[in-house]
């Protein structure tokens, strides 16, 4: 596969026109027709750029002799995802839901400084409300590459699929312990936290509710952040039964 070749098919996985494309790359539209037809090549600044925005490494782009497509069944329908396409689309969504997740453990963090019996407490209180919606808002407004993974169904080579597998099981075990830990924290912070100290003990109890919301506001953040990056992973390994419950 030429190099033209490569950078027209990577553009296509991530759903990029030639113009989103030059625009992403400040060139030309005609600059990029002219690379993915090989009358051209770029320099090597954008080569760089390139293999950032496709999350590939720059020896797939340039080197042609480690880049044979995979063979795939003709009968498989829907996108092919590459390796490089899958490590990119679970890059793409560890960050975006690591921005929801520490969102979500804002909020509820936050709220220990309701707990403090200061004007400064409700500017606070603000301040971490307002980074939350921030956080939220960069991923709703952020262009998604990857939409189409959601909507479409999907084909890979057997061995992508198969390592994609065998992480999915690490991850499970992994997620499944952290899932606990996070139900753990939010318990503590929301059940516990409030017995600990007698009502009359003002102070204290104030302090305890306080550091109870910090750890619910952790526990929140994990089981959000583990609850996304499993379901990234079923939609590509279990991509049939996923649409199967969409319908």
């Amino acid at each position: 596969m030429t190099f033209g070749e490569k950078i027209q098919k990577l553009r296509k996985e991530a759903g990029l026109s030639q113009e989103e494309l030059s625009d992403q790359l400040e060139v030309s539209r005609q600059a990029i027709s002219k690379w993915e037809r090989d009358n051209g090549y770029p320099e090597t600044e954008k080569i760089v750029r390139m293999s950032k925005l496709f999350h590939v490494s720059l020896d797939y782009l340039l080197n042609e002799e480690n880049t044979q497509k995979s063979e795939i069944n003709p009968d498989e329908k829907g996108i092919y995802v590459s390796r490089e396409m899958a490590e990119g689309f679970l890059a793409y969504q560890k960050r975006k839901i690591m921005k929801i997740g520490i969102a979500v453990g804002l909020f509820v963090g936050g709220l220990s400084l309701s707990y403090w019996h200061a004007e400064i407490s409700m500017v606070l209180f603000m301040v971490v409300a307002i980074l939350g919606i921030i956080l939220l808002l960069s991923v709703k407004l952020a262009d998604n590459p990857y939409r189409k993974i959601w909507k479409e169904s999907l084909s890979f080579d057997k061995t992508v699929k198969s390592e994609l597998t065998s992480v999915y099981t690490d991850k499970k075990k992994l997620a499944h312990t952290l899932n606990l830990v996070g139900i753990g924290l939010l318990a503590i912070g929301f059940l516990l936290c409030p017995m600990i100290a007698p009502a009359e003990m003002y102070v204290l109890d104030n302090i305890v509710l306080a550091c109870g919301m910090v750890l619910a506001g952790a526990g929140a953040f994990l089981c959000v952040y583990m609850a996304g990056i499993i379901r990234a992973y079923r939609l590509l390994i279990m991509n049939e039964e996923y649409h199967e419950k969409r319908k």
